[in-house]
């Protein structure tokens, strides 16, 4: 994959080298250095937008860092502007959507998902649907949602996520927890698919909350939180820093180890 990058960056370096102020070549550049130069990306992206405002691929590439910097203002205006000069592309309304579910404008957040599915249904737009519909409620309309994604057949671990929750919402514990699992299975090494699986287990095994629920507690703590707290044990009891650190890097082993124990049957898997 870095030896396919590579070629690519030399053939638009050669591009641009021929076509200099060309818009296309600049968007494209804009796509070759996104995965491993954002910045270079946004710069290239810029500079094609202020010779073509009607370039997809430039407020593609936009729209992506945004919502991956979580950069609100900047992602909405760039996926509303790829809505009108690519109408026929779902993504911008399938992430107006994430975010509008985040800052909990269920109804908007409605309204572009099914945006999305009339321009090209999927699974993960349907079991967000589905997550949205159960907020509200609209529980019969929810299930059907769930059915839609299902019959795409999409494994994909955000695709059950999203199913998981719906379920959730719905007050169907056992049917979450059974998405959470294939989840699981499907990307036990991603962190936020870990942590929902904890989640799960927790309102599923109420002796699970007790053995889990300092570690969670230690997740939710902000860095600076962390460091203050590490400051006073040093000060108070330097024991109890010890075993403040010791709890605080097991985290993330006590997780994996319950993951793969879960998943693969063993606490390691190498």
């Amino acid at each position: 994959q870095k030896q396919r990058h590579t070629e690519a960056l030399e053939e638009v370096m050669r591009l641009q080298q021929q076509y200099p102020e060309h818009p296309t070549i600049m968007a494209l550049a804009a796509v070759v250095h996104k995965p491993v130069a954002p910045d270079q990306a946004l710069y290239w992206a810029s500079e094609a937008l202020k010779r073509d405002t009607r370039l997809p691929d430039a407020w593609r590439v936009r729209m992506s860092i945004y919502y991956e910097r979580q950069e609100w203002p900047a992602f909405e205006t760039a996926a509303r502007q790829l809505s009108t000069v690519a109408e026929e592309d779902p993504t911008p309304h399938l992430l107006l959507a994430q975010y509008q579910l985040r800052k909990g404008a269920l109804d908007q957040a409605l309204l572009s998902l099914e945006r999305s599915i009339d321009i090209e249904p999927a699974g993960i737009a349907y079991a967000t649907y589905s997550y949205v519909l159960a907020q509200l409620r609209r529980y019969p309309e929810s299930r059907e949602a769930e059915r839609q994604a299902l019959a795409w057949q999409e494994r994909h671990s955000y695709t059950l996520m999203q199913l998981a929750w719906a379920a959730d919402q719905r007050g169907e514990a056992e049917r979450a927890m059974q998405f959470m699992q294939d989840a699981i299975r499907l990307n036990p090494e991603d962190n936020q698919v870990r942590v929902e699986y904890m989640d799960a287990l927790q309102k599923s095994h109420p002796w699970f909350r007790f053995v889990w629920w300092p570690a969670q507690m230690l997740q939710k703590l902000s860095p600076w939180i962390l460091v203050i707290l590490w400051a006073a044990f040093a000060i108070i009891q330097p024991t109890l820093l010890i075993a403040f650190i010791v709890l605080h890097v097991s985290t993330y082993w006590i997780s994996r180890g319950f993951v793969n124990w879960k998943v693969y049957g063993k606490l390691w898997v190498s």
